[in-house]
């Protein structure tokens, strides 16, 4: 598997499960920790989407009358942890796992994201109408949408190997640390 390739499209890769019982424990683990790290990074852009998304929205209730705050005012209850700023249901939608750096948004993620909303709209928000938002909310949905299946398709991956790693402990004997 050449290194240059991006994790995700490495992970992915049918290559990357298919000798999955010649593998040895080390590499096994391995790939199992690289797909679940891709999988955090996955959900880590696509609760960012959700907050823009979240904050256009909230945009357009203010300009409809329906909320009397401002932008800035509604901020922490917009960008709360749980969807629709409820932060006592946001146990249920944390990442599986907390990576501390992470990389540019992904290729999928990142040019899309700038072209639906322009590098400074939310600069510009007083300026433009609600057409434009409208326009970049769908636009953000459709990349939370590919990023979404994306991450399903990784989870797939990393359930795969999890079970292989428990498997081979299962059929071996081993006694570390599932875990590791």
């Amino acid at each position: 598997m050449s290194e240059t390739r991006r994790r995700l499209d490495r992970v992915l890769s049918s290559e990357f499960v298919a000798d999955i019982d010649a593998l040895d424990l080390t590499e096994l683990r391995e790939r199992r920790r690289m797909a679940d790290e891709v999988e955090n990074e996955l959900s880590f852009y696509r609760r960012m989407l959700h907050g823009r998304i979240d904050l256009l929205r909230f945009e357009l209730r203010r300009r409809r009358g329906e909320e009397r705050r401002s932008l800035i005012e509604a901020l922490p209850h917009i960008l709360a942890d749980a969807p629709g700023g409820n932060a006592e249901s946001s146990a249920s939608h944390r990442p599986r796992h907390v990576v501390a750096d992470l990389p540019p948004l992904p290729d999928v993620g990142k040019r899309e994201v700038d072209q639906v909303l322009g590098t400074d709209i939310f600069a510009r928000l007083d300026e433009i109408d609600e057409t434009e938002i409208e326009r970049a909310i769908a636009g953000l949905i459709e990349v939370e949408e590919r990023i979404s299946e994306q991450r399903r398709r990784v989870q797939a991956v990393a359930d795969r190997l999890a079970k292989a790693v428990a498997d081979r402990y299962r059929h071996e004997g081993e006694s570390d640390s599932v875990v590791r």
